[in-house]
Order: C-alpha cells, then sequence, then structure tokens
C-alpha cells in the first residue's frame, strides 16, 4: 500500500462566535503546500475573513498566505466587539 504524502493534518481551533458556527476543535486534512486562505476557503469561512478574522499558527498571528506545515495548531480568531 501506498502511503500517502500529498496531504497534510492541521488542528483548527475556533474562538467566539465562530466556536458556534463550527466545531469548536477539530483535525483538518488539506493538501501539502497549502496556504491558511486555502483552509479558509476549504472550510468555507470566508465571510468571517472578509469581516475581520484573525488566524495565528502556533501562537502567531500570520497573514493569510502563510504555508501550512503538518500538525500546526491554527486558531481561528474573530473580531472582538462590544461595550
Amino acid at each position: 500500500m501506498a502511503e500517502q504524502d500529498d496531504s497534510i493534518t492541521v488542528s483548527v481551533v475556533a474562538f467566539g462566535p465562530l466556536s458556534e458556527e463550527i466545531q469548536r476543535q477539530q483535525e483538518v486534512r488539506i493538501n501539502k503546500n497549502s496556504t491558511i486562505l486555502d483552509l479558509i476557503h476549504s472550510m468555507e469561512l470566508t465571510t468571517w475573513l472578509d469581516n475581520g478574522l484573525t488566524v495565528a499558527i502556533n501562537g502567531n498571528i500570520c497573514d493569510v498566505e502563510k504555508v501550512l506545515s503538518n500538525a500546526d495548531e491554527i486558531a481561528l480568531l474573530p473580531p472582538v466587539s462590544g461595550g
């Protein structure tokens, strides 16, 4: 049986109101060399990005063009509102 080496698995953690829309924590398989933007598109979260979603990889805020690595932890941080 051939090894599958064309994909990686990342851990996605959603915070705030986003955690009510998707699972708070989940493992996601995505193609190697995928960016944060690719992940957001695959999870159908583009609207959140348009509304100010911030993303961190392993605790560091990153640009959406950052390429993901196997076992990365992705934090999805929606904008905070209120008073």
